[in-house]
């Protein structure tokens, strides 16, 4: 059950209650979405727009309180864009405008897409997308966490490369690196990528490939790291398995 539908669901429930509860003390009894403070609907409204945005749309529709709840600015920053793609081939203004108030809002994923856009478009690498790739990791986005952190962890700069494994480190703990890696392939479809952006860096993290016993232990399960997350043995070698994530990140951008 969606988070709007348990949500429908508890507003439906107060409202009987309410109905009987008005029957038995008198027409001045109010509705129980009335008696909400406003911070506390606005909050509510917010965690069902970031699950999603087609939820976010009939949850306007169930009452003036809801509508007025949406309206908030709150809710543009944390509402849910993966129903939208990433670049508007057919122009509408009304998803233009929205999309524009959301950026304006400092919507999170709004801002991970324009600096992946930015990044990965421009012909000149002189462009503040890793900038803003930058703020959205920072802001806890997971999938600009993924792509900030790889593109680091490409430098030649030590001291970046440690920056980077700070970000996809948080999210192997979270579990969620692959399908951090699916979505943004999936976000790359919709763009022209600009291969030139990536140098492919030959120097892999683990400085022991030959005599490493982590990776030689997990190089049958590897191919595993692809589909599923489960990546639950911290033990072993952890810089085999970014270099492997790494090649992985190339091919997104056709780097080899």
């Amino acid at each position: 059950m969606t988070s709007y539908s348990r949500l429908v669901k508890w507003a439906r429930t107060k409202k009987r209650c309410a109905k009987r509860h008005c029957a038995r003390k008198g027409p001045k009894s109010t509705t129980t979405i009335k008696v909400l403070p406003t911070d506390l609907l606005v909050d509510v409204v917010a965690r069902v727009a970031s699950n999603s945005f087609i939820d976010l749309l009939n949850l306007k529709k169930c009452s003036k309180d809801f509508l007025h709840a949406t309206e908030d600015n709150y809710i543009s920053q944390r509402v849910s864009l993966e129903t939208f793609p990433l670049i508007q081939w057919i122009p509408n203004d009304k998803a233009s405008s929205f999309l524009n108030h959301c950026r304006e809002c400092e919507n999170i994923e709004s801002l991970y897409r324009e600096g992946l856009r930015k990044y990965f478009s421009y012909s000149s690498g002189k462009n503040d997308g890793l900038e803003i790739l930058k703020v959205a990791a920072q802001k806890g986005h997971k999938e600009a966490k993924y792509v900030y952190g790889m593109i680091l962890i490409c430098s030649k700069d030590d001291e970046l490369r440690k920056q980077g494994l700070e970000h996809v480190r948080f999210l192997r703990k979270s579990k969620c690196v692959v399908s951090c890696r699916q979505k943004v392939r999936q976000l790359l479809n919709f763009m022209w990528k600009n291969h030139a952006m990536l140098e492919h860096n030959q120097s892999p993290l683990c400085s022991f490939k030959s005599t490493c016993k982590g990776w030689r232990l997990k190089t049958s399960r590897w191919a595993l790291l692809d589909d599923d997350d489960e990546d639950e043995d911290m033990s072993l070698c952890e810089y085999c398995r970014w270099d492997h994530e790494l090649e992985l990140f190339y091919r997104l951008f056709n780097v080899y």
